[in-house]
């Protein structure tokens, strides 16, 4: 038996403790004032808060999920815990079927054996997408949906596919929407021209999730109000937001959260291999990404690639563009997660029977702990 000491202790429905999360066998046992006789790790003077669960993420520190290589999901599980990332989807791009098939199977071979963050599955982000609202995805890589190759990425992941995305306006997006919910696949929605008749539909045949919403889908008029209007109107439909204060202005934040409230949002990195790495040349799959100033923007086009950012910044943005307290933005980066990839019972909360999956954060949101499966993850060399 172990346990954590600290003045904050952010529990479920906004609750704060302060005082000793108690653990054993990696599951928390008891959050208590009283200090227990066993071994304590004190962080007096700091928070702890659920373990961040980020959904979409494609690389960071110079590894890429396309890398389909165990040393590069390796890298990015130990690089996220260093920014309270316990738990992440790696996330792939548009790219040749079988460039798309190695990392999903390498994702369904590492499960379990990740030495930071935890890989819960994969998220595949392309490539039945559309070419009006591309993005960083190379077009020519673009093609309808296939139920074959669909169910060949399935068998290839072994079965351990959490979201698939694509643009509902594809000719066979209506029937394979329900096929992927019966076998327990979230459908994004997203690089997509589709309008709100379109995107209603689908989200009526079960689709769950807007990607990265604003970015890379029609936008909304007063006339038209397009996919972003039945994203921001569906109360059926999860949000994407990244919140690096690049892909989407404060404003829009702010719109975002009066539209859907923090339950609905999720707040994502979006990040790519040169996420903790300086300006420079990168790759985001097969496409060139030249980041200046920690902006990422393809080559070719000039179009943003993936974020920079971490989901803790996106954390702490969110918090200062709403001015609302830390307890109420958390669901964004961590119970709603969980609980539209259904492992709230383990993960999401800082609450007994759940796996001890915790950041240890000062006011500034500066990570000086992480915990996953009550193991130390990362530990700031100060502490030590």
């Amino acid at each position: 038996m172990e346990a954590i000491c600290a003045d904050k202790i952010y529990g479920p429905n906004s609750r704060i403790h302060s005082g000793f999360v108690i653990y054993k066998n990696g599951f928390i046992t008891d959050i208590t004032e009283e200090e227990p006789d066993c071994q304590i790790h004190d962080f007096s003077g700091f928070s702890v808060i659920p373990g961040l669960i980020d959904i979409h993420i494609h690389g960071i520190s110079g590894n890429d999920t396309m890398d389909a290589a165990p040393e590069a999901l390796q890298e990015i599980s130990i690089s996220l815990a260093r920014h309270g990332v316990t738990s992440f989807l790696p996330t792939t791009l548009t790219h040749d079927f079988e460039k798309i098939k190695a990392p999903v199977s390498e994702i369904g071979r590492q499960i379990g054996k990740t030495a930071g963050a935890e890989i819960l599955g994969s998220y595949v982000e392309g490539p039945y997408l559309a070419s009006e609202h591309r993005g960083a995805h190379p077009v020519n890589y673009m093609r309808e949906i296939s139920m074959e190759e669909i169910d060949e990425l399935i068998k290839a992941s072994q079965n351990t596919i959490k979201i698939l995305a694509l643009a509902p306006e594809k000719e066979m997006a209506l029937k394979v929407i329900p096929y992927l919910k019966s076998l327990g696949i979230l459908v994004s929605l997203g690089h997509t021209n589709a309008d709100y008749e379109t995107a209603n539909l689908a989200i009526d045949s079960g689709a769950s999730i807007s990607v990265h919403t604003f970015n890379g889908m029609r936008g909304f008029t007063h006339r038209d109000p397009g996919c972003l209007g039945a994203f921001l109107t569906n109360e059926h439909i999860f949000c994407e937001l990244i919140a690096d204060l690049e892909h989407v202005h404060p404003a829009g934040i702010q719109l975002l959260h009066k539209a859907k409230g923090a339950d609905e949002i999720l707040l994502i990195s979006d990040s790519m291999a040169a996420a903790d790495l300086p300006d420079g040349k990168y790759k985001l799959g097969s496409l060139t990404v030249r980041v200046k100033d920690g902006i990422a923007r393809t080559m070719e086009t000039g179009s943003l690639a993936g974020s920079t950012a971490n989901l803790m910044s996106c954390l702490r943005n969110t918090k200062e563009v709403l001015g609302l307290p830390l307890e109420s933005i958390l669901p964004m980066a961590t119970i709603n997660q969980a609980k539209l990839l259904g492992v709230d019972h383990e993960i999401g909360t800082i609450e007994i029977g759940k796996k001890l999956n915790a950041a240890v954060i000062d006011d500034a949101f500066n990570v000086i702990a992480t915990f996953v499966n009550g193991k130390v993850a990362f530990m700031e060399e100060k502490i030590n």
